[in-house]
C-alpha cells in the first residue's frame, strides 16, 4: 500500500506562501460552522517518528480559536489509565457538540505500543481492531466527522531527520534510545501499519496517507483534504436521519422473555435473616479478591419501578470495604453529558481495576425510557443494542466483570407498592408524577424491556432476571448471582 505514495511530492515557499494562508482562514471560518451546526470533530494526526506530527499539529492550530478545541499529545498511560481499560481514556476525551479534539497520535500509536508489542499481540490485534472500529463508528453514527490522517515518510528520511536532530542542542533531547529502536525496526513495523490502516480504513471514519517527506506539501494536503471533508458534511446544512434496518415493533409478541417468570417466589423474615448475614459475608471476601486481583467489576441494576433496586443494592453494600466501591445514581443526563455520545456519561464512571461499580440504572436507558418517551429517535435506539454489547464485549475482553440484573415484578405489586408510599409520609420520597406516567405506559415499558433482554443478553454478558415481587427472595438471590459471577471470574 505506502509503496504506491510518491514521497518525492514537493511544495515550494511560493506555493505554500501563496495558498496556505487562505486554507487557514477557511479552517478558522469552518471551525465556527461546525461550532453554530452542533457538529463534533476528531481529528488524528499519526506517523512515523520524526515525521512531522507535530508540526502538523501546529500548523492546524494556528488557524483555530483556541477556545472551541482541545489537543490531546498521547504517550504511554498514566496510572489511573493503566487501571481502565485501552480505549477508556480516549472515550472520555472525546469532544462535545460544536468542538473539535486533535489527537496528536491517538489510539493506533499505543495500538501498536501496548498491544502488539509482547509476545501475544497477534491474539489482541484482532479484539482491539473490532474495538477501535465500534469505537469510530459509534462516534460517527452519533454525527461526529473522524478524520484520520498518516504521515507517510521513507526509512532513508526518517534516519536524516534523527541525525538532524541529535545535532542540534534545540532538538536533541528529544531523540531517545526508543526512537533508534523503531527505527530499526521500520521494516517489521510497516506491514503491521499497513494492515492496521486497511482495516481501519471506513466510509465514515477514514485513512489519509499524507506524503510528508516535504513539510510544506504536506501541510497543503491536510489542510485540503479536512476543508473538501468539513465542507462536504456542512453543505448538508442538518443531518439527514439514516434509514436504520430496525423495525418498530409496537405489539407484543408471543413468548415473552418475562413470560415465564414465577412472581411466587418468596422468603420468610427468619430465612432471609439467616442466609443474609452469610451471603454479605461471601461478597465482602469476593471483594477483597478482585481487588487482589485487579479485575474492575460492574453490577447494574434495571427494574420496574418500585421493584426494590434501592434496597436490594443497600443489602449489596452493606458490608463492603467502602474503599473499594461505588454507587452511579442514574437520572436525566445533564447539559454536558447532552452534549457527548449517551454513552460518554457512563465511560467516565468505568471502574478502576480492582474496583466495583455499581449502576442504579444505566445506559440501558437509551432502549427503556428514552425509547419509549421518545427522547431519543428510533434509529438511535435501534442501533443501540449493538453499540452496548460493543462496548460490554470490550470490556468483558480487557479484563472486567459484568453482572446485569432486571428486577421484576407485576403491575398489580407495583400498584400496591406505588399506594403503599403515597400513604405513608416516611416514604412518600420514592414516589413521583413520573413513576405514574410511566405506569400508564405499561405495555409500551414491556415490549421494551423484552426486546432489551432478548438483544443484549449475551453469552458473554447475560442478563438475570430477579423475581422481586417479595424482596427478601429478590436481595439473596441477587447477592448469589454476584457471589458465583465472581467465583466464575477468579
Amino acid at each position: 500500500m505506502f509503496d504506491r505514495y510518491d514521497l518525492s511530492k514537493k511544495a515550494d515557499q511560493k506555493e505554500y506562501d501563496k495558498t496556505v494562508p487562505a486554507l487557514q482562514v477557511r479552517f478558522g471560518e469552518l471551525q465556527r460552522e461546525l461550532r453554530t451546526a452542533g457538529i463534533p470533530l476528531i481529528l488524528v494526526v499519526e506517523g512515523w517518528n520524526a515525521s512531522g506530527i507535530s508540526d502538523a499539529v501546529s500548523e492546524l492550530i494556528h488557524a483555530l480559536d483556541p477556545r472551541g478545541f482541545t489537543f490531546y499529545a498521547t504517550g504511554s498511560p498514566n496510572d489511573e489509565e493503566k487501571a481502565h481499560t485501552f480505549l477508556w481514556r480516549f472515550w472520555v476525551k472525546t469532544p462535545a457538540k460544536g468542538r473539535i479534539a486533535i489527537f496528536a497520535r491517538s489510539w493506533y500509536s499505543r495500538l501498536l505500543a501496548e498491544r502488539m508489542g509482547g509476545i501475544s499481540w497477534k491474539e489482541n490485534e484482532k479484539q482491539s481492531l473490532r474495538t477501535i472500529r465500534a469505537f469510530e463508528q459509534q462516534q460517527a453514527d452519533d454525527g461526529t466527522i473522524v478524520l484520520k490522517f498518516f504521515l507517510h515518510i521513507s526509512k532513508e528520511e526518517q534516519k536524516r531527520r534523527l541525525e538532524e536532530r541529535e545535532r542540534d542542542h534545540l532538538t536533541s533531547w528529544m531523540i531517545t534510545r526508543g526512537d533508534w529502536d523503531f527505527h530499526n525496526q521500520y521494516d517489521l513495523y510497516l506491514p503491521l501499519i499497513e494492515d492496521v490502516i486497511k482495516d481501519t480504513d471506513s466510509k465514515d471514519a477514514p485513512w489519509t496517507i499524507v506524503e510528508a517527506t516535504d513539510p510544506r506539501f504536506a501541510a497543503i494536503r491536510v489542510y485540503t483534504v479536512l476543508i473538501k471533508t468539513l465542507e462536504a458534511r456542512l453543505s448538508t446544512a442538518k443531518k439527514e436521519e439514516k434509514q436504520s434496518d430496525h423495525k418498530k415493533d409496537d405489539q407484543k409478541r408471543s413468548g415473552s422473555i418475562l413470560s415465564p417468570v414465577d412472581h411466587s417466589l418468596s422468603l420468610s423474615k427468619p430465612e432471609y435473616l439467616e442466609q443474609l448475614t452469610i451471603v454479605q459475608g461471601r461478597v465482602r471476601e469476593r471483594q477483597y479478591q478482585i481487588f487482589k486481583r485487579g479485575i474492575p467489576l460492574m453490577i447494574v441494576y434495571e427494574g420496574w419501578d418500585a421493584a426494590g433496586k434501592g434496597g436490594n443494592i443497600l443489602r449489596l453494600t452493606q458490608n463492603l470495604n467502602p474503599r473499594g466501591y461505588s454507587v452511579v445514581p442514574v437520572a436525566v443526563p445533564n447539559d454536558i453529558e447532552k452534549a457527548h455520545h449517551y454513552l460518554w456519561r457512563f465511560y467516565t464512571h468505568a471502574p478502576s481495576a480492582g474496583s466495583i461499580r455499581i449502576f442504579d440504572r444505566s445506559w440501558y436507558g437509551r432502549v427503556l425510557v428514552e425509547r419509549v418517551e421518545g427522547f431519543c429517535t428510533d434509529e438511535e435506539w435501534g442501533r443501540a443494542y449493538n453499540e452496548i454489547n460493543q462496548m460490554e464485549e470490550a470490556f468483558l475482553a480487557s479484563g472486567g466483570g459484568l453482572v446485569k440484573f432486571w428486577l421484576e415484578i407485576d403491575k398489580d405489586e407495583q400498584l400496591r407498592r406505588f399506594e403503599q408510599r403515597q400513604n405513608d409520609p416516611a416514604k412518600q420520597w420514592k414516589i413521583t408524577p413520573d413513576d405514574w406516567r410511566n405506569r400508564e405506559k405499561w405495555d409500551q415499558y414491556t415490549l421494551a424491556v423484552d426486546e432489551m433482554l432478548a438483544k443484549t443478553s449475551t453469552k458473554q454478558a447475560p442478563w438475570t432476571i430477579i423475581e422481586s415481587d417479595d424482596k427478601y427472595y429478590a436481595r439473596i438471590k441477587a447477592l448469589n448471582t454476584v457471589v458465583s459471577y465472581i467465583d466464575t471470574l477468579l
